[in-house]
């Protein structure tokens, strides 16, 4: 079995199966935590690993990482991370990853909140947590992609935005309809995909509406041989 497989169980290799309407779910016990679920994605041989448990590793690596780093190229900070032996090819810890690297990447240029206070690890700790609680296969079953929607919590907490603030609130709002915007691509989701398209969308929103300029060097992916759902040419960072 190969763990960058993200239609294949994780404990046995069978190819997972998937239903889409709630009558169909099938219950299962975490491999892991023994919490039960009801699920929308399933081994056939009885086998579920949960959301918390599925990307407990990846995300400590996430909080490690971005404590500790210094780069300020939202883009080298991700791909370091991806590159990881345990962040897996696919999976929620993906929605988690976007705002950890973008505000991390804003607190190492010294980019203050819009209200002047300095960004610190604990709004990047803010950030995966919000973004933490994304399920997964959220795009094709909500129609809203964690990773897209993981740019405008990166938007909400740079902006002190809540559910009473208009322009804060309306701005995260923009942010993430941006993001979707540029996923919706008509190809099959890929989470590497997903993450680079919110963190470019960030870096424009954050020239055009805060005047804030972050170099980058957005690179071609490193992923395609060991994606075997690749769309190749079809994807532009191939």
């Amino acid at each position: 079995m190969e763990e960058n497989k993200g239609d294949v169980c994780e404990i046995c290799g069978e190819k997972l199966k998937y239903t889409g309407s709630s009558e169909n779910y099938k219950d299962f016990q975490c491999y892991f935590c023994k919490k039960d679920f009801s699920v929308n994605t399933y081994c056939p041989n009885g086998h579920y690993i949960c959301d918390a448990c599925h990307s407990k590793d990846p995300i400590r690596i996430i909080e490690e990482f971005c404590e500790k780093t210094e780069l300020k190229d939202p883009f080298m900070i991700a791909e370091l991370i991806m590159e990881h032996p345990k962040f897996k090819m696919y999976g929620p810890e993906h929605h988690a990853l976007v705002p950890a690297v973008f505000l991390t990447a804003l607190k190492n240029n010294n980019v203050k909140k819009l209200n002047g206070e300095q960004i610190t690890f604990s709004d990047i700790k803010e950030g995966i947590n919000r973004a933490s609680k994304i399920p997964g296969g959220w795009c094709g079953f909500y129609g809203s992609c964690g990773a897209g929607m993981g740019s405008g919590i990166v938007v909400s907490i740079f902006t002190s935005a809540n559910p009473s603030r208009d322009i804060p609130r309306t701005l995260a709002n923009k942010m993430t309809s941006r993001s979707l915007k540029s996923i919706a691509d008509n190809l099959e989701h890929c989470c590497k995909r997903s993450v680079r398209i919110a963190l470019i969308e960030l870096v424009r929103f954050f020239k055009a509406e805060f005047s804030i300029i972050l170099d980058y060097k957005p690179d071609h992916c490193t992923f395609s041989n060991k994606n075997d759902k690749c769309e190749k040419q079809k994807c532009f960072l191939f």
